[in-house]
């Protein structure tokens, strides 16, 4: 929230959402941190959650993770370069450390590469032991 000063301040429910990103290692969906927000703060609204991630994203402390007909997650910034594990059974996204390197040979000739985007789809482990 910013107050008359044009300084930032801390509300208790942006601190928990932030606490949040930062203890669960991956990517998350607004719903996931209001399901995570309401354990410590059962009645703490989902407008509130998603006003808290806006905040954050203008920001610059959360960024966008775009999965392709899923819903928006979010993730800290400034945790490098990497991809994604979006597994198709619980909908959950984990982060994929380590890259294939160069796509040039994949670039059709002529085009330029600015940057790549890479999702694996499959079971995380969990899904995969339930079979």
């Amino acid at each position: 929230m910013v107050n008359t000063t044009g300084v930032t301040r801390k509300t208790v429910q942006k601190q928990l959402v932030n606490d949040i990103f930062l203890r669960a290692g991956r990517p998350l969906t607004a719903r996931e941190a209001h399901d995570l927000a309401r354990v410590a703060r059962p009645r703490i609204g989902i407008a509130t959650v998603y006003r808290a991630i806006r905040r954050m994203v203008e920001a610059k402390e959360l960024r966008l993770v775009v999965i392709p007909g899923e819903a928006a997650y979010y993730e800290r910034s400034g945790n490098g370069h990497h991809h994604y594990f979006h597994c198709c059974a619980c909908q959950k996204v984990y982060v994929v450390q380590g890259c294939p390197g160069s796509m040039k040979a994949l670039t059709p000739a002529g085009f330029v590469l600015e940057r790549h985007d890479l999702v694996l789809h499959g079971k995380c482990k969990t899904c995969a032991a339930r079979r």
